[in-house]
């Protein structure tokens, strides 16, 4: 370095010259670090995957280190003159992250999330959970790190004009931005093309987010709808899931009886509340519940269609759809469904171009409906079409297996607007209630064709909402109160007509099938997180929310969390509680939970 004579210039030059050479050896070090993510998640299924794991790994924690550099150490070196002081801060900063990071490596291990404010507080009470204790022993390599990076403070303010008359800034630097560059690329083409070994690392590194361009794509004609979903089906099976689902291979009562099984009907409906099931404005239904099973507090594993739907059909909680869509993973309800040869009829309104269809429920099925009711049609032609396939279909030999979803249609679902006035939400309310009435209608239709040509009783009939709905604001009490409540109504042959109290959910459904009608002997855990709704025993509480953010539904009160570390509770009245009260050991049972299915 050339002295110029200006000795605050020349001070702050060296400084920000050691601060590079600082912030390199440290990648080095947080590099070779989060190798151990690679070795959690494991290696891709192809050689491209491979690939992308280690140059966006070099890419990602170049920018994290950059970012460290340009926003701390560099406006630093002009408020900190004396070049020991300015190290030593360096040395902390650079300390406290490693340590940070080695955490993250071990909560990932652990649960496959990373560090968050929210799973901090959890790592201040290691008393309650035996895991913690591996976490915490990272707490004894901070001095060991501070001792390292002492070594690269100091051989590098000894080394750094040495280093700096090489050359090899320069060329080191252009690496490693290439690496980014190409991580973010390779990721929009990964994600157009729906190249799973790539797309299904995104959230593999701690504060990463992945550049995405599919609407840009789209709009300038390069990729479409149909192309997507060529590309998507071309891959189906391709990849291995790393699910351990089910946990053991199943096994089943020998079917000596098969005459003896009985049809399956799923009627499900977009975005039903629970307290509409009523007299005013659910008729034809509230008088079937007073003839089935009427759960009364009954809760969608989810507050949106997508993950409400893969609840019902999975008994898991929405930890698992990525992987499961990514994968293909059928739920072993439908595996066994085929093992027994039901017959399916499977009928949307809005259609089945959709990852909580094509992707996961039915994905490996290759029924005529799948795909001749691709786009969205009116709830009044599925029921028809129902009604068309049921009269078609009368092999006796063959159960049936049927599947029903109704649209709330005419835009009578434009929820959680912030921006919505009272009366536009006592309007939305009004359109919702009689869209409501007649998909009550419909459903009054399909059972009444059941009775009509007698198989009724030997149907087992399941009415439930594959979400609930409110009409106030997103984070509002009352969204959280009704965005999962949902109505479950359960016709089945043989069972005494009563109303349930207990709390129950959308992931229960599966287990009860499985173990009550379709012979599995594996205990429920095998396969889901839910239990058989037969079983009385009483839950401490049943988990719903969305990919941002989970919602804890108890007792006595409604608990949200998300990875970002917010939390709140409120009770059934809408009434906020104070956080200090929340229940450490519940959000461990839950991160348990959301990993069974990954041991």
């Amino acid at each position: 370095m050339v002295e110029t004579g200006n000795k605050f210039h020349d001070n702050v030059s060296r400084l920000i010259n050691w601060a590079h050479w600082f912030t390199f050896f440290n990648l080095i070090i947080v590099s070779l670090i989060s190798l151990r993510y690679i070795k959690y998640a494991g290696l891709s299924d192809s050689g491209l995957g491979i690939a992308y794991q280690f140059i966006s790994l070099i890419g990602h924690f170049s920018f994290v280190s950059a970012m460290v550099f340009g926003v701390l150490l560099f406006p630093l070196a002009f408020v900190i003159p004396n070049q020991r002081l300015y190290r030593l801060v360096a040395m902390l900063i650079s300390t406290t992250a490693i340590a940070f990071l080695i955490v993250d490596t071990q909560i990932f291990r652990l649960y496959e999330f990373h560090l968050t404010p929210l799973i901090w507080q959890f790592l201040q009470q290691p008393e309650q959970v035996e895991q913690i204790y591996d976490i915490n022993l990272h707490y004894i390599s901070f001095p060991i790190i501070f001792a390292i990076e002492f070594t690269i403070s100091f051989f590098v303010w000894r080394k750094g004009r040495q280093l700096q008359a090489k050359g090899i800034g320069k060329p080191i630097a252009i690496f490693l931005f290439a690496s980014f560059i190409v991580s973010h690329l390779t990721y929009i083409w990964a994600d157009a093309k729906q190249y799973r070994p790539i797309t299904q690392q995104k959230s593999l590194y701690p504060l990463s987010y992945p550049m995405t361009a599919r609407t840009f794509l789209t709009k300038q004609g390069w990729l479409s709808d149909d192309k997507l979903q060529k590309r998507i089906i071309s891959q189906q099976g391709e990849n291995t899931s790393a699910l351990n689902y089910p946990k053991k291979p199943l096994t089943f009562l020998d079917d000596i009886n098969q005459h003896n099984d009985k049809n399956i009907l799923f009627i499900t409906v977009e975005a039903l509340r629970a307290d509409l099931l009523n007299e005013k404005n659910m008729p034809h239904t509230f008088e079937l519940s007073n003839e089935g099973l009427n759960y009364t507090q009954h809760y969608s594993g989810a507050s949106n269609r997508a993950q409400g739907l893969f609840s019902l059909f999975y008994g898991l909680p929405n930890r698992y759809w990525s992987e499961i869509t990514l994968n293909y993973v059928a739920p072993v309800l439908i595996d066994r469904l085929q093992q027994k040869q039901y017959q399916f009829g499977l009928f949307s309104s809005v259609g089945f171009l959709h990852p909580e269809f094509l992707q996961s429920s039915f994905s490996h099925l290759d029924t005529p409906q799948l795909h001749e009711n691709i786009a969205s049609v009116s709830n009044q032609k599925i029921t028809k079409k129902w009604q068309e396939w049921l009269i078609n279909s009368s092999d006796a030999k063959h159960k049936k297996f049927s599947f029903l979803y109704y649209q709330q249609a005419g835009n009578a679902l434009a929820l959680n607007d912030n921006n919505f006035s009272l009366a536009q939400r006592s309007e939305k309310m009004q359109r919702y209630q009689q869209q409501v009435l007649d998909i009550d209608l419909q459903i009054s239709k399909v059972v009444q064709t059941l009775k009509d040509n007698g198989s009724l009783s030997n149907t087992i009939v399941i009415i439930t909402g594959s979400h609930g709905a409110s009409f106030e604001k997103e984070r509002s009490p009352q969204a959280a109160i009704n965005n999962a409540h949902v109505p479950l109504i359960v016709l089945w042959p043989g069972k005494r007509n009563r109303s349930i109290t207990r709390m129950t959910s959308h992931v229960d459904i599966a287990p009860t099938l499985l173990e009550e009608a379709l012979g599995v002997q594996n205990s429920s855990e095998q396969y889901s997180n839910g239990q058989s709704l037969f079983d009385n025993r009483s839950r401490a509480y049943v988990l719903s929310g969305d990919l941002q953010k989970y919602v804890i539904y108890e007792k006595d009160k409604i608990t949200q969390f998300d990875n970002n570390g917010d939390i709140s509770s409120i009770n059934w009245q809408g009434i906020a509680l104070n956080e200090d009260d929340f229940d450490i050991t519940l959000l461990i049972d839950v991160l348990s939970q959301l990993r069974h299915f990954k041991d």
